[in-house]
């Protein structure tokens, strides 16, 4: 069946909206739980053209930090059959492929001409979801628990683009959105600047036993 997009967040279609049933925790009273393909756009095909380009694979991502490490530079006449997936500053790339292995990454403006791989969903997101609540959420335990429940095969398991789009989101309005992602991430850089000082520490720890001594 295919999804409508959802265009206001106030007029959201009967068919977008996720039953009951399947919503996996209660959510505030103005939030709604809606099919996450009625809030992506469709994804665009971009052939190689030219001297070479920018190839984003699954081994380009960095599945600790959901980062974009170790693009390929290929050159177009070599390009691989799965070399086909456009990709737009603030688009969340999202690998089929296992899913609990969590090879996610959030494109950035320096991607923005590069080619995924059809091994990632890659995920645009329509207006009402902000492109950064949009990334944490596909990173969250919960959705990459839904997603991973959906795997198929023996030898590559892996979730379909159909089953994927069916898989619930929560929809906050906009300005909650980015509420929650900003508290998010400043929360994190906190995390994150502790975990360095505590490197640095540990790094400087043998000096400091012997300056005791």
């Amino acid at each position: 069946m295919k999804l409508p997009l959802i265009t206001d967040f106030k007029g959201i279609p009967n068919e977008a909206i996720v039953p009951e049933a399947e919503q996996p925790y209660a959510v505030p009273g103005d939030w709604r739980w809606v099919r996450l393909g009625t809030v992506l756009l469709p994804m665009e095909t971009r052939k190689p053209r030219g001297g070479s380009f920018t190839y984003i694979d699954i081994d380009a991502v960095n599945n600790k930090c959901q980062k974009v490490a170790n693009p390929k530079i290929v050159a177009a006449s070599k390009a691989p059959s799965r070399a086909s997936r456009a990709v737009h500053d603030g688009d969340t790339l999202f690998s089929l492929v296992r899913p609990y292995l969590m090879n996610i990454a959030r494109v950035g403006s320096e991607f923005s001409e590069a080619i995924a791989s059809t091994g990632f969903y890659v995920c645009t997101p329509a207006p009402v979801v902000d492109s950064r609540y949009l990334f944490h959420f596909l990173c969250s335990p919960t959705f990459i628990s839904m997603a991973t429940a959906k795997m198929k095969g023996d030898n590559s398991p892996s979730i379909k683009a159909t089953d994927f789009l069916q898989l619930p989101i929560s929809l906050p309005p906009l300005g909650e959105q980015a509420r929650i992602v900003d508290f998010i991430e400043k929360t994190n850089a906190k995390i994150d600047d502790a975990i360095q000082r505590l490197d640095s520490f540990l790094d400087n720890l043998s000096d400091r036993k012997v300056g005791i001594a």
